[in-house]
Formats: structure tokens, sequence, C-alpha cells
């Protein structure tokens, strides 16, 4: 018979990984559940890059400690995890976006971030596979990473089966077990599962799960995509990752191909999110128009050709900030959800601090401006709740003080129900 476990973690994902990975180094006793296998869903289909330029301190803290654990993470722990700390561009394209490039400069500067404005002559030199010459601003961030998502979720899989980890896979968890105002464990299609304390880290399916216990979460469900592309000339992994900010566009290297991605102006919303993240419908027609916008600043890029399409199905929330806390009504159920795109990246800091939390009973204190205890006193309707966090999403790449410059193109907002 099966011990008790001092901690259950349901979602397997990037976050979900790390959490149990952390914990099981604490000592505790862990076993984690997963609808579908590690890392088989949202996280696997990320894109994969640490940007270390973040203006929220937060933020920035947690994505400066995790780009240091993931370029020290072989050293430490022997298992393998393959990176490229190669740097990245970011243009604009206009006199606004050169405005907010600086202003990003400036705030990531003061929270100890290498990055700086550059030259386009230089910037050209960092990513020879772009032309400067339509840009009017750069900077650089020669610290920026990028990986392959799959393999961050391979390491950490590894590591918390080496650290002692029970894994437990194909189980759909269906009903939150309280009792006496603490949780005591979970049902799923095999039956019920006691547990010291719980740890949710389901991404997108976290909000029907806490409903159950009387928690809702202010947040919306987009699919995101991208393309992976063959035929762009003289693209290799040792090349930066290269965003624009007046077209949200971002692209990296894929081995010899690039990938190619865009935040889209009216998303596609999930009502009801699919169980199964390759059951998320794809469609690249944003991703092809968002390319024209910007084919004159990579050589090649409109003559290339397609060789897969990824999708997945981020958490959005009216503030882009992570929903990380403790339900009220159930002592000892934890959640980390609300990604706003950037849960992969930040897992390996999530996971250290939420193991903390678990272990001391102390919320850190880095983790305690994402309590969902913040929108207490903002009576959002549900529609002020849609209407930010969609905005989140789509004005991903702009500051408040540029937020006045939308992009008209896209898919109608007629079209942005699923489910």
């Amino acid at each position: 018979m099966r011990t008790k476990p001092d901690v259950l973690v349901v979602g397997c994902g990037a976050i979900g990984l790390s959490v149990a990975y952390n914990l099981a180094m604490r000592g505790m006793r862990v076993l984690a559940l997963d609808r579908v296998g590690p890392g088989a869903q949202t996280s696997a289909r990320a894109a994969g890059q640490s940007v270390i330029a973040q203006t929220d301190p937060a933020m920035g803290q947690l994505m400066h400690r995790s780009i240091e654990t993931i370029a020290g993470f072989e050293d430490n722990t022997g298992v393998p995890f393959k990176y490229h700390q190669v740097g990245s561009i970011k243009y604009a394209l206009a006199d606004w976006s050169a405005s907010q490039l600086s202003r990003e400069v400036e705030r990531a500067r003061l929270l100890g971030a290498d990055v700086s404005m550059v030259a386009l002559d230089d910037a050209q030199r960092i990513a020879p596979h772009t032309n400067a010459d339509v840009a009017v601003a750069a900077w650089h961030a020669p610290n920026d990473l990028y990986f392959s998502p799959p393999d961050m979720l391979a390491a950490f899989y590894s590591v918390a089966k080496k650290a002692g980890v029970e894994f437990q896979f194909g189980e759909d968890v269906s009903d939150i077990v309280i009792d006496a105002g603490k949780v005591a464990g979970v049902v799923t299609g095999s039956g019920r599962i006691d547990a010291g304390a719980v740890v949710m880290t389901t991404g997108p399916w976290t909000k029907e799960l806490l409903a159950r216990t009387g928690t809702i979460l202010p947040a919306v469900y987009v699919r995101h995509q991208y393309s992976i592309r063959s035929g762009v000339p003289g693209i290799h992994p040792g090349l930066p990752s290269v965003r624009i900010v007046d077209h949200a566009v971002y692209a990296r290297p894929v081995g010899a191909n690039l990938m190619f991605g865009t935040y889209e102006p009216h998303p596609l919303e999930f009502k009801a999110v699919p169980k199964r993240a390759e059951d998320v419908p794809l469609d690249g027609a944003a991703i092809e128009t968002a390319l024209q916008k910007v084919n004159a600043v990579f050589r090649g890029l409109a003559g290339s050709s397609v060789v897969e399409l990824r999708g997945g199905v981020p958490t959005m929330t009216p503030d882009g900030s992570y929903l990380i806390d403790e339900v009220e009504v159930a002592r000892g159920l934890y959640f980390a959800t609300g990604c706003n795109v950037m849960g992969l990246s930040c897992a390996p800091a999530l996971g250290e601090e939420m193991a903390a939390w678990l272990a001391t009973g102390q919320r850190p204190e880095v983790l305690k401006g994402f309590s969902i205890r913040r929108f207490a006193d903002r009576n959002l309707s549900s529609d002020e709740i849609r209407r930010k966090a969609l905005g989140e999403y789509e004005g991903i790449y702009r500051d408040t003080e540029t937020a006045g410059h939308i992009r008209r193109y896209g898919a109608l907002p007629g079209n942005m129900h699923a489910g």
C-alpha cells in the first residue's frame, strides 16, 4: 500500500515538475499526477525563451534565478540539459517603439539586468540574419537564452525521479476533497488519493478544478501558436532570439530552421479548454499576416516554408501576472497558474519558491505580489476580466505608455470563441 504523500502535485508541466523536484529535495514524500504524461501539454509547445529584461522586480528576480538554474543545471544535478545562451536582440521599427525600448532598458538595468541599447550596425553584426536598416532602434541582452521545451521537461522529470518523486499518469482529477477547512486529497477516475497538501499546477484547467472549492480565478484562456520555417538562409543555433515590438513577433533558431511566432491582435479564446493540447485547433493565417509586416527584417523569411505549426493554451490574467496562492477555504491547497506566456521560462525558480512555501509555512516575499487577493477590492466584472486579460495578450510587447498603439490586422473579435 502506498504511503500517504506529504504533498500531491497535480499537473506535470514545467512548473509542476519543478515544484515536485524541489519538494523532494527538501525531504518530502511527493506524488505527482498528470492526465497525460510529463510535460505533454502546453509546456511542450512553449517557445522556450528566457528574457532577462523584465521590468517587474519579482519577475526580474525569478527570471534571473531561472536562467542561472538552467545554465548550472547539468553541473549541479548530473543530468544533461542543452541550452543556447546566445542573447537576444529587440528591434523597434518606429519612433514610439524606439522610445519604449529605452524605457525597457532603463527599468531592466535598475533590476540588475545586463541589457543595453546598441547601434543598429552592432545589432546587424549580432543578428546577421536580420536587416537592421529597416529598424529605428535596438537593444541587446547578451545573457538571454533559449532551449527546446521538451529538453527542459525531460531534465526536470529525470531529476525529480532521482530525488524520489513518485509519478502516476493517466489520472484525471474530478474533485478536491476538503475536510474541516483543510485539503485532504483529490478524487480521480481510479479513486481517492489522500495527501497532506495539494499543489495545483494544471495550467488552463486550474480554473475549473478550483471552482469546485468556490474559488473563482480571474483568468481567460487563449490559443498561442507559432510556426517552424525552413528555407530562411543563414540560420544556425548560435544566432540570438529576435523580437520586434511593433508587431509583437519573435523568432529564434530551431537548428537550421527558424521559429516564428506572434501574439495575435484577436486571439482565439476558449470558453472550454480542450482536455489535450493536441486538440487545440491551429490556424496559421495570423502568423502569415504578421510575417508580411516584418519580412523586410528577416532575410529570406518571405520565401520560407512551414515545417510545423504548434500551439498551446496559455492562461491570461487582467494584469499580466501569475496567480499563485493558497485557497482560503482549504488550508494546504495551493495553486500556481496564470502563466501569461511566462510559465516555462520562470519554472525553475517558481518551483524553488513554492517548495520553500510548503516546507516553511511562510509565503516567500517574491510570491506575495501574485496573490489572488490583489483583485479582492477591484470588483471586476467577468466582461472586464475578459477584456483586460485579452488586452494583456494582444499588448504583451507594449508598456503602459505605448498602449494606444494597437495592431488593427488579424481575425475579427467575432471569431474569438471556441469550445
